[in-house]
């Protein structure tokens, strides 16, 4: 047992070599500066590590953390779900500027957190911090289901946006940990399939009980800590790539600051703040469609019953593309994969507009699930291999905070596409454009020193394609 969780299997870290040398950490001052690495070395143990040894527990990390993330996807569905129930909520009187400030409040929450989080996931560890996500998601859940007033719904939002912004960086860091190299990708979109499922138990939820209010929704998404927070204290390992490195950290007198700067340092600044660039225009869309999808289709001209339909196929793209897209990603690389995603789902906003026959527009919806979603889930892997272990924590935490504030104007967003002065097919356009730009970029962003010099924890051999 450590003192940061519950210890891998023997096999797993193999301890190659305990002497250090000057050939040995000249790979890593490029990655940190040979300034910040004066009097530092680094042992093989902390840099390589045996992902073929341990199956049961990437299995374990595998279908946990997408458990996990299903939460996550369960929280972006169910308040554009609850949103045509919660303004004929009695008493509340909330007009669509206020429902976009409701949804916003939640991931300004996703913001702190997913900034705080990055910041203990490579201090203290990946495990705890995921656990304590977890606590605070089925929290605020519990309170939005017994609020009384829209005030007190409103901090229950803010409660579950501070641990679900938690959740995501966390878990995409220790999946990449856990995943073989020549697979990343295809790990990371399995593990965030657990958000399309989330979102897709949501929408379901939302077509059996929305006639009943919205308590119901936001009570039932708190259910599930019951049972998966006792399965994560008893099966979720550490990362084995995190407890090396820190074990090796602290048997030098010397090591490597753990701070923010290193992300903006001469070889990670130009890509990290085309990171924070891509996933700020991502989260927009991602969490604007998502709260204003129903109120969208209906503009349109379709009904409410069809429009949360629309929901439940969205979803469903999600779960497909989460599937097909990152085995593109692994066999033709990471970045062409990404554009294709963005550009796929951009299209099929432009042609919803179109406002097409339902089957057509199921179709359609489909794509913008399994391409403007399943991209952002890509992003997370390209950025996790882009940086050296105790970084990855740090750069999937900025970039999914910063992100956050795309992800807060997102709603905002929407809600101002949707006021009288605009026609009904501005947000469908108006959620396209940000969707083609993150896709674009996200191919021009600088390759991570961490891929180019082989190191950031991945064990040798085939290198992923990025």
């Amino acid at each position: 047992m450590s003192r940061y969780g519950r210890t891998p299997g023997a096999g797993r870290t193999r301890e190659l070599a305990s002497r250090s040398s000057t050939r040995e950490a000249r790979p890593h001052a490029r990655l940190w500066g040979a300034s910040e690495l004066t009097g530092y070395t680094v042992s093989k143990a902390a840099r390589v590590t045996d992902h073929t040894d341990s199956p049961r527990q990437r299995t374990l990390v595998l279908v946990l953390c997408g458990a996990v993330l299903a939460l996550e996807g369960y929280d972006i569905v169910v308040f554009g779900a609850a949103v045509p129930v919660l303004v004929r909520t009695s008493g509340w009187d909330l007009s669509r500027a206020d429902v976009g400030v409701l949804g916003s409040v939640a991931l300004v929450g996703m913001l702190l957190g997913a900034l705080t989080a990055g910041f203990w996931a490579d201090r203290r560890g990946r495990r705890p911090v995921l656990l304590t996500g977890l606590v605070m998601v089925s929290a605020g859940m519990l309170l939005c289901g017994a609020a009384p007033t829209a005030a007190v719904f409103g901090a229950g939002r803010l409660v579950v946006g501070l641990g679900a912004g938690v959740l995501l960086p966390t878990a995409a860091a220790l999946v990449s940990e856990y995943a073989p190299t020549q697979h990343r990708n295809l790990y990371q979109g399995l593990a965030f399939s657990g958000i399309g499922y989330g979102g897709l138990c949501s929408a379901l939820a939302a077509l059996t009980l929305g006639g009943q209010g919205f308590r119901g929704l936001f009570l039932l998404g708190a259910l599930p800590a019951v049972v998966l927070l006792p399965a994560l204290l008893r099966w979720l390992p550490e990362s084995a790539d995190y407890l090396a490195t820190r074990r090796d950290r602290t048997a030098h007198r010397k090591s490597p600051p753990d701070s923010w700067r290193l992300l903006f340092a001469r070889d990670h600044a130009a890509t990290t703040v085309a990171f924070l660039t891509v996933t700020f225009l991502s989260l927009l869309v991602l969490f604007g469609a998502y709260t204003w999808l129903p109120v969208l289709m209906t503009r349109a001209g379709y009904s409410l019953g069809t429009s949360l339909g629309f929901l439940v196929v969205l979803n469903l793209g999600v779960i497909v593309g989460s599937a097909t897209s990152p085995r593109l990603a692994d066999r033709f690389g990471a970045r062409p994969a990404i554009l294709l995603s963005y550009t796929a789902g951009a299209v099929a906003l432009v042609l919803l507009a179109q406002a097409p026959p339902v089957p057509v527009g199921y179709g359609l919806t489909a794509l913008v699930g399994a391409g403007l979603v399943t991209a952002q889930f890509l992003v997370n892997a390209l950025i996790a291999a882009s940086y050296p272990t105790l970084l990855r924590g740090k750069a999937l935490g900025l970039a999914l905070g910063i992100g956050r504030f795309g992800g807060v104007l997102g709603p905002l967003y929407g809600g101002w596409l949707l006021t009288d002065g605009f026609a009904a097919q501005a947000g469908f356009y108006g959620f396209a454009v940000p969707g083609l730009l993150a896709g674009l970029l996200a191919g021009l962003a600088p390759r991570g020193k961490a891929v180019a010099a082989g190191q950031g924890g991945r064990r040798p051999g085939r290198q992923p394609t990025t």
